[in-house]
């Protein structure tokens, strides 16, 4: 989920410490009793609202971290600005309020990062607030993850469009992933955060 610069952040901040309490029944997992399957649901406020197809491919380097670009990295905290600009003085575009969210690094100058994310939005984020950790934002409705990376592979798990979920590795079309007790293999094209053929161990 991401806010534009307008938001009222003096009034969300003040009221997150009681918000925190629900937090729990927000995010929960519902186990399927007559299906046996786990299935992950995402809450409303984080739902997509767009899905872009295509993002630029801009690999341009400026005194960079030196890692490979393009790349995926996720958000450090459940709230980060997304800049028009690489410093401090440009005006905010975007304000993020989803930790492990996936961006991927599309430039580099100096510390900063031009990042887009699963909607085809762009901007800039400092390098601290980001990650190497690996999560992906499911991105069809009902995506099954299954015990094995083949379609004929058990179902163990139902993932939402809008999930989060750890990466912990890719075998061809296949990524092995995982959330509290839910885990399988879905094929990368239901979800948002590797790149085309990109092999995890």
């Amino acid at each position: 989920m991401r806010l534009p610069p307008s938001f009222p952040f003096a009034d969300l901040l003040k009221s997150l410490p009681h918000h925190l309490n629900y937090l729990p029944a927000l995010i929960f997992l519902i186990i399927g009793i007559s299906a046996q399957l786990t299935v992950l649901p995402v809450n409303q406020a984080a739902a997509l609202d767009k899905i872009h197809v295509g993002a630029p491919e801009t690999k341009t380097v400026i005194r960079g971290s030196g890692l490979p670009v393009p790349r995926f990295v996720s958000l450090k905290s459940d709230v980060v600005n997304m800049r028009v600009g690489p410093g401090h003085e440009y005006p905010l575009q975007w304000v993020y309020l989803r930790k492990n969210l996936p961006l991927k690094v599309i430039s580099e100058f100096d510390v900063w990062r031009k990042v887009v994310d699963h909607e085809g939005e762009t901007g800039w984020v400092h390098s601290q607030l980001v990650s190497l950790k690996r999560y992906g934002v499911i991105m069809s409705s009902n995506a099954k993850l299954r015990a094995d990376p083949n379609q004929q592979g058990s179902v163990t798990a139902i993932a939402e469009a809008g999930v989060l979920m750890e990466i912990q590795y890719c075998k061809g079309q296949w990524c092995r992933l995982g959330v509290e007790n839910a885990k399988g293999w879905l094929e990368r094209r239901q979800f948002w955060g590797v790149l085309p053929n990109e092999e995890l161990n």
